[in-house]
């Protein structure tokens, strides 16, 4: 079963302000929603994250692997279509958590998004 990719507005923004620093960070998520797509449950589900997962992304501008790179915040749902929902992208070196509150942020953000 394939997910369908949901950017919500949170992760447009993250994705603009990464772009300015890193100029292969489009390219890096897309190889790794690609691979979401196929396999969603792939990432970390979050203690506590209302069943936000977060998954190591490489950045391919530094020479660091997955662990100095980014950290890509999603939500799947099944019913009443797959949808993947992207949340977030930060650059580890930036942040290193999210906390339970920006979490609960971001899924309220995206529900209004949606009109739920």
């Amino acid at each position: 079963m394939n997910y369908k990719p949901v950017l919500a507005t949170s992760f447009k923004r993250s994705i603009k302000r990464l772009e300015k620093r890193f100029r292969n960070v489009k390219n890096d998520v897309s190889n790794a929603i690609k691979v979401l797509i196929e396999n969603p449950k792939l990432g970390v589900a979050i203690p506590g994250g209302s069943g936000v997962r977060k998954l190591r992304v490489q950045n391919s501008d530094l020479a660091r692997g997955k662990s100095g790179g980014y950290r890509l915040l999603y939500y799947t749902e099944d019913q009443p279509e797959p949808m993947l929902y992207l949340l977030l992208l930060y650059f580890k070196s930036d942040q290193e958590d999210v906390t339970q509150k920006e979490l609960q942020d971001l899924l309220d953000e995206l529900w209004s998004e949606m009109g739920l």
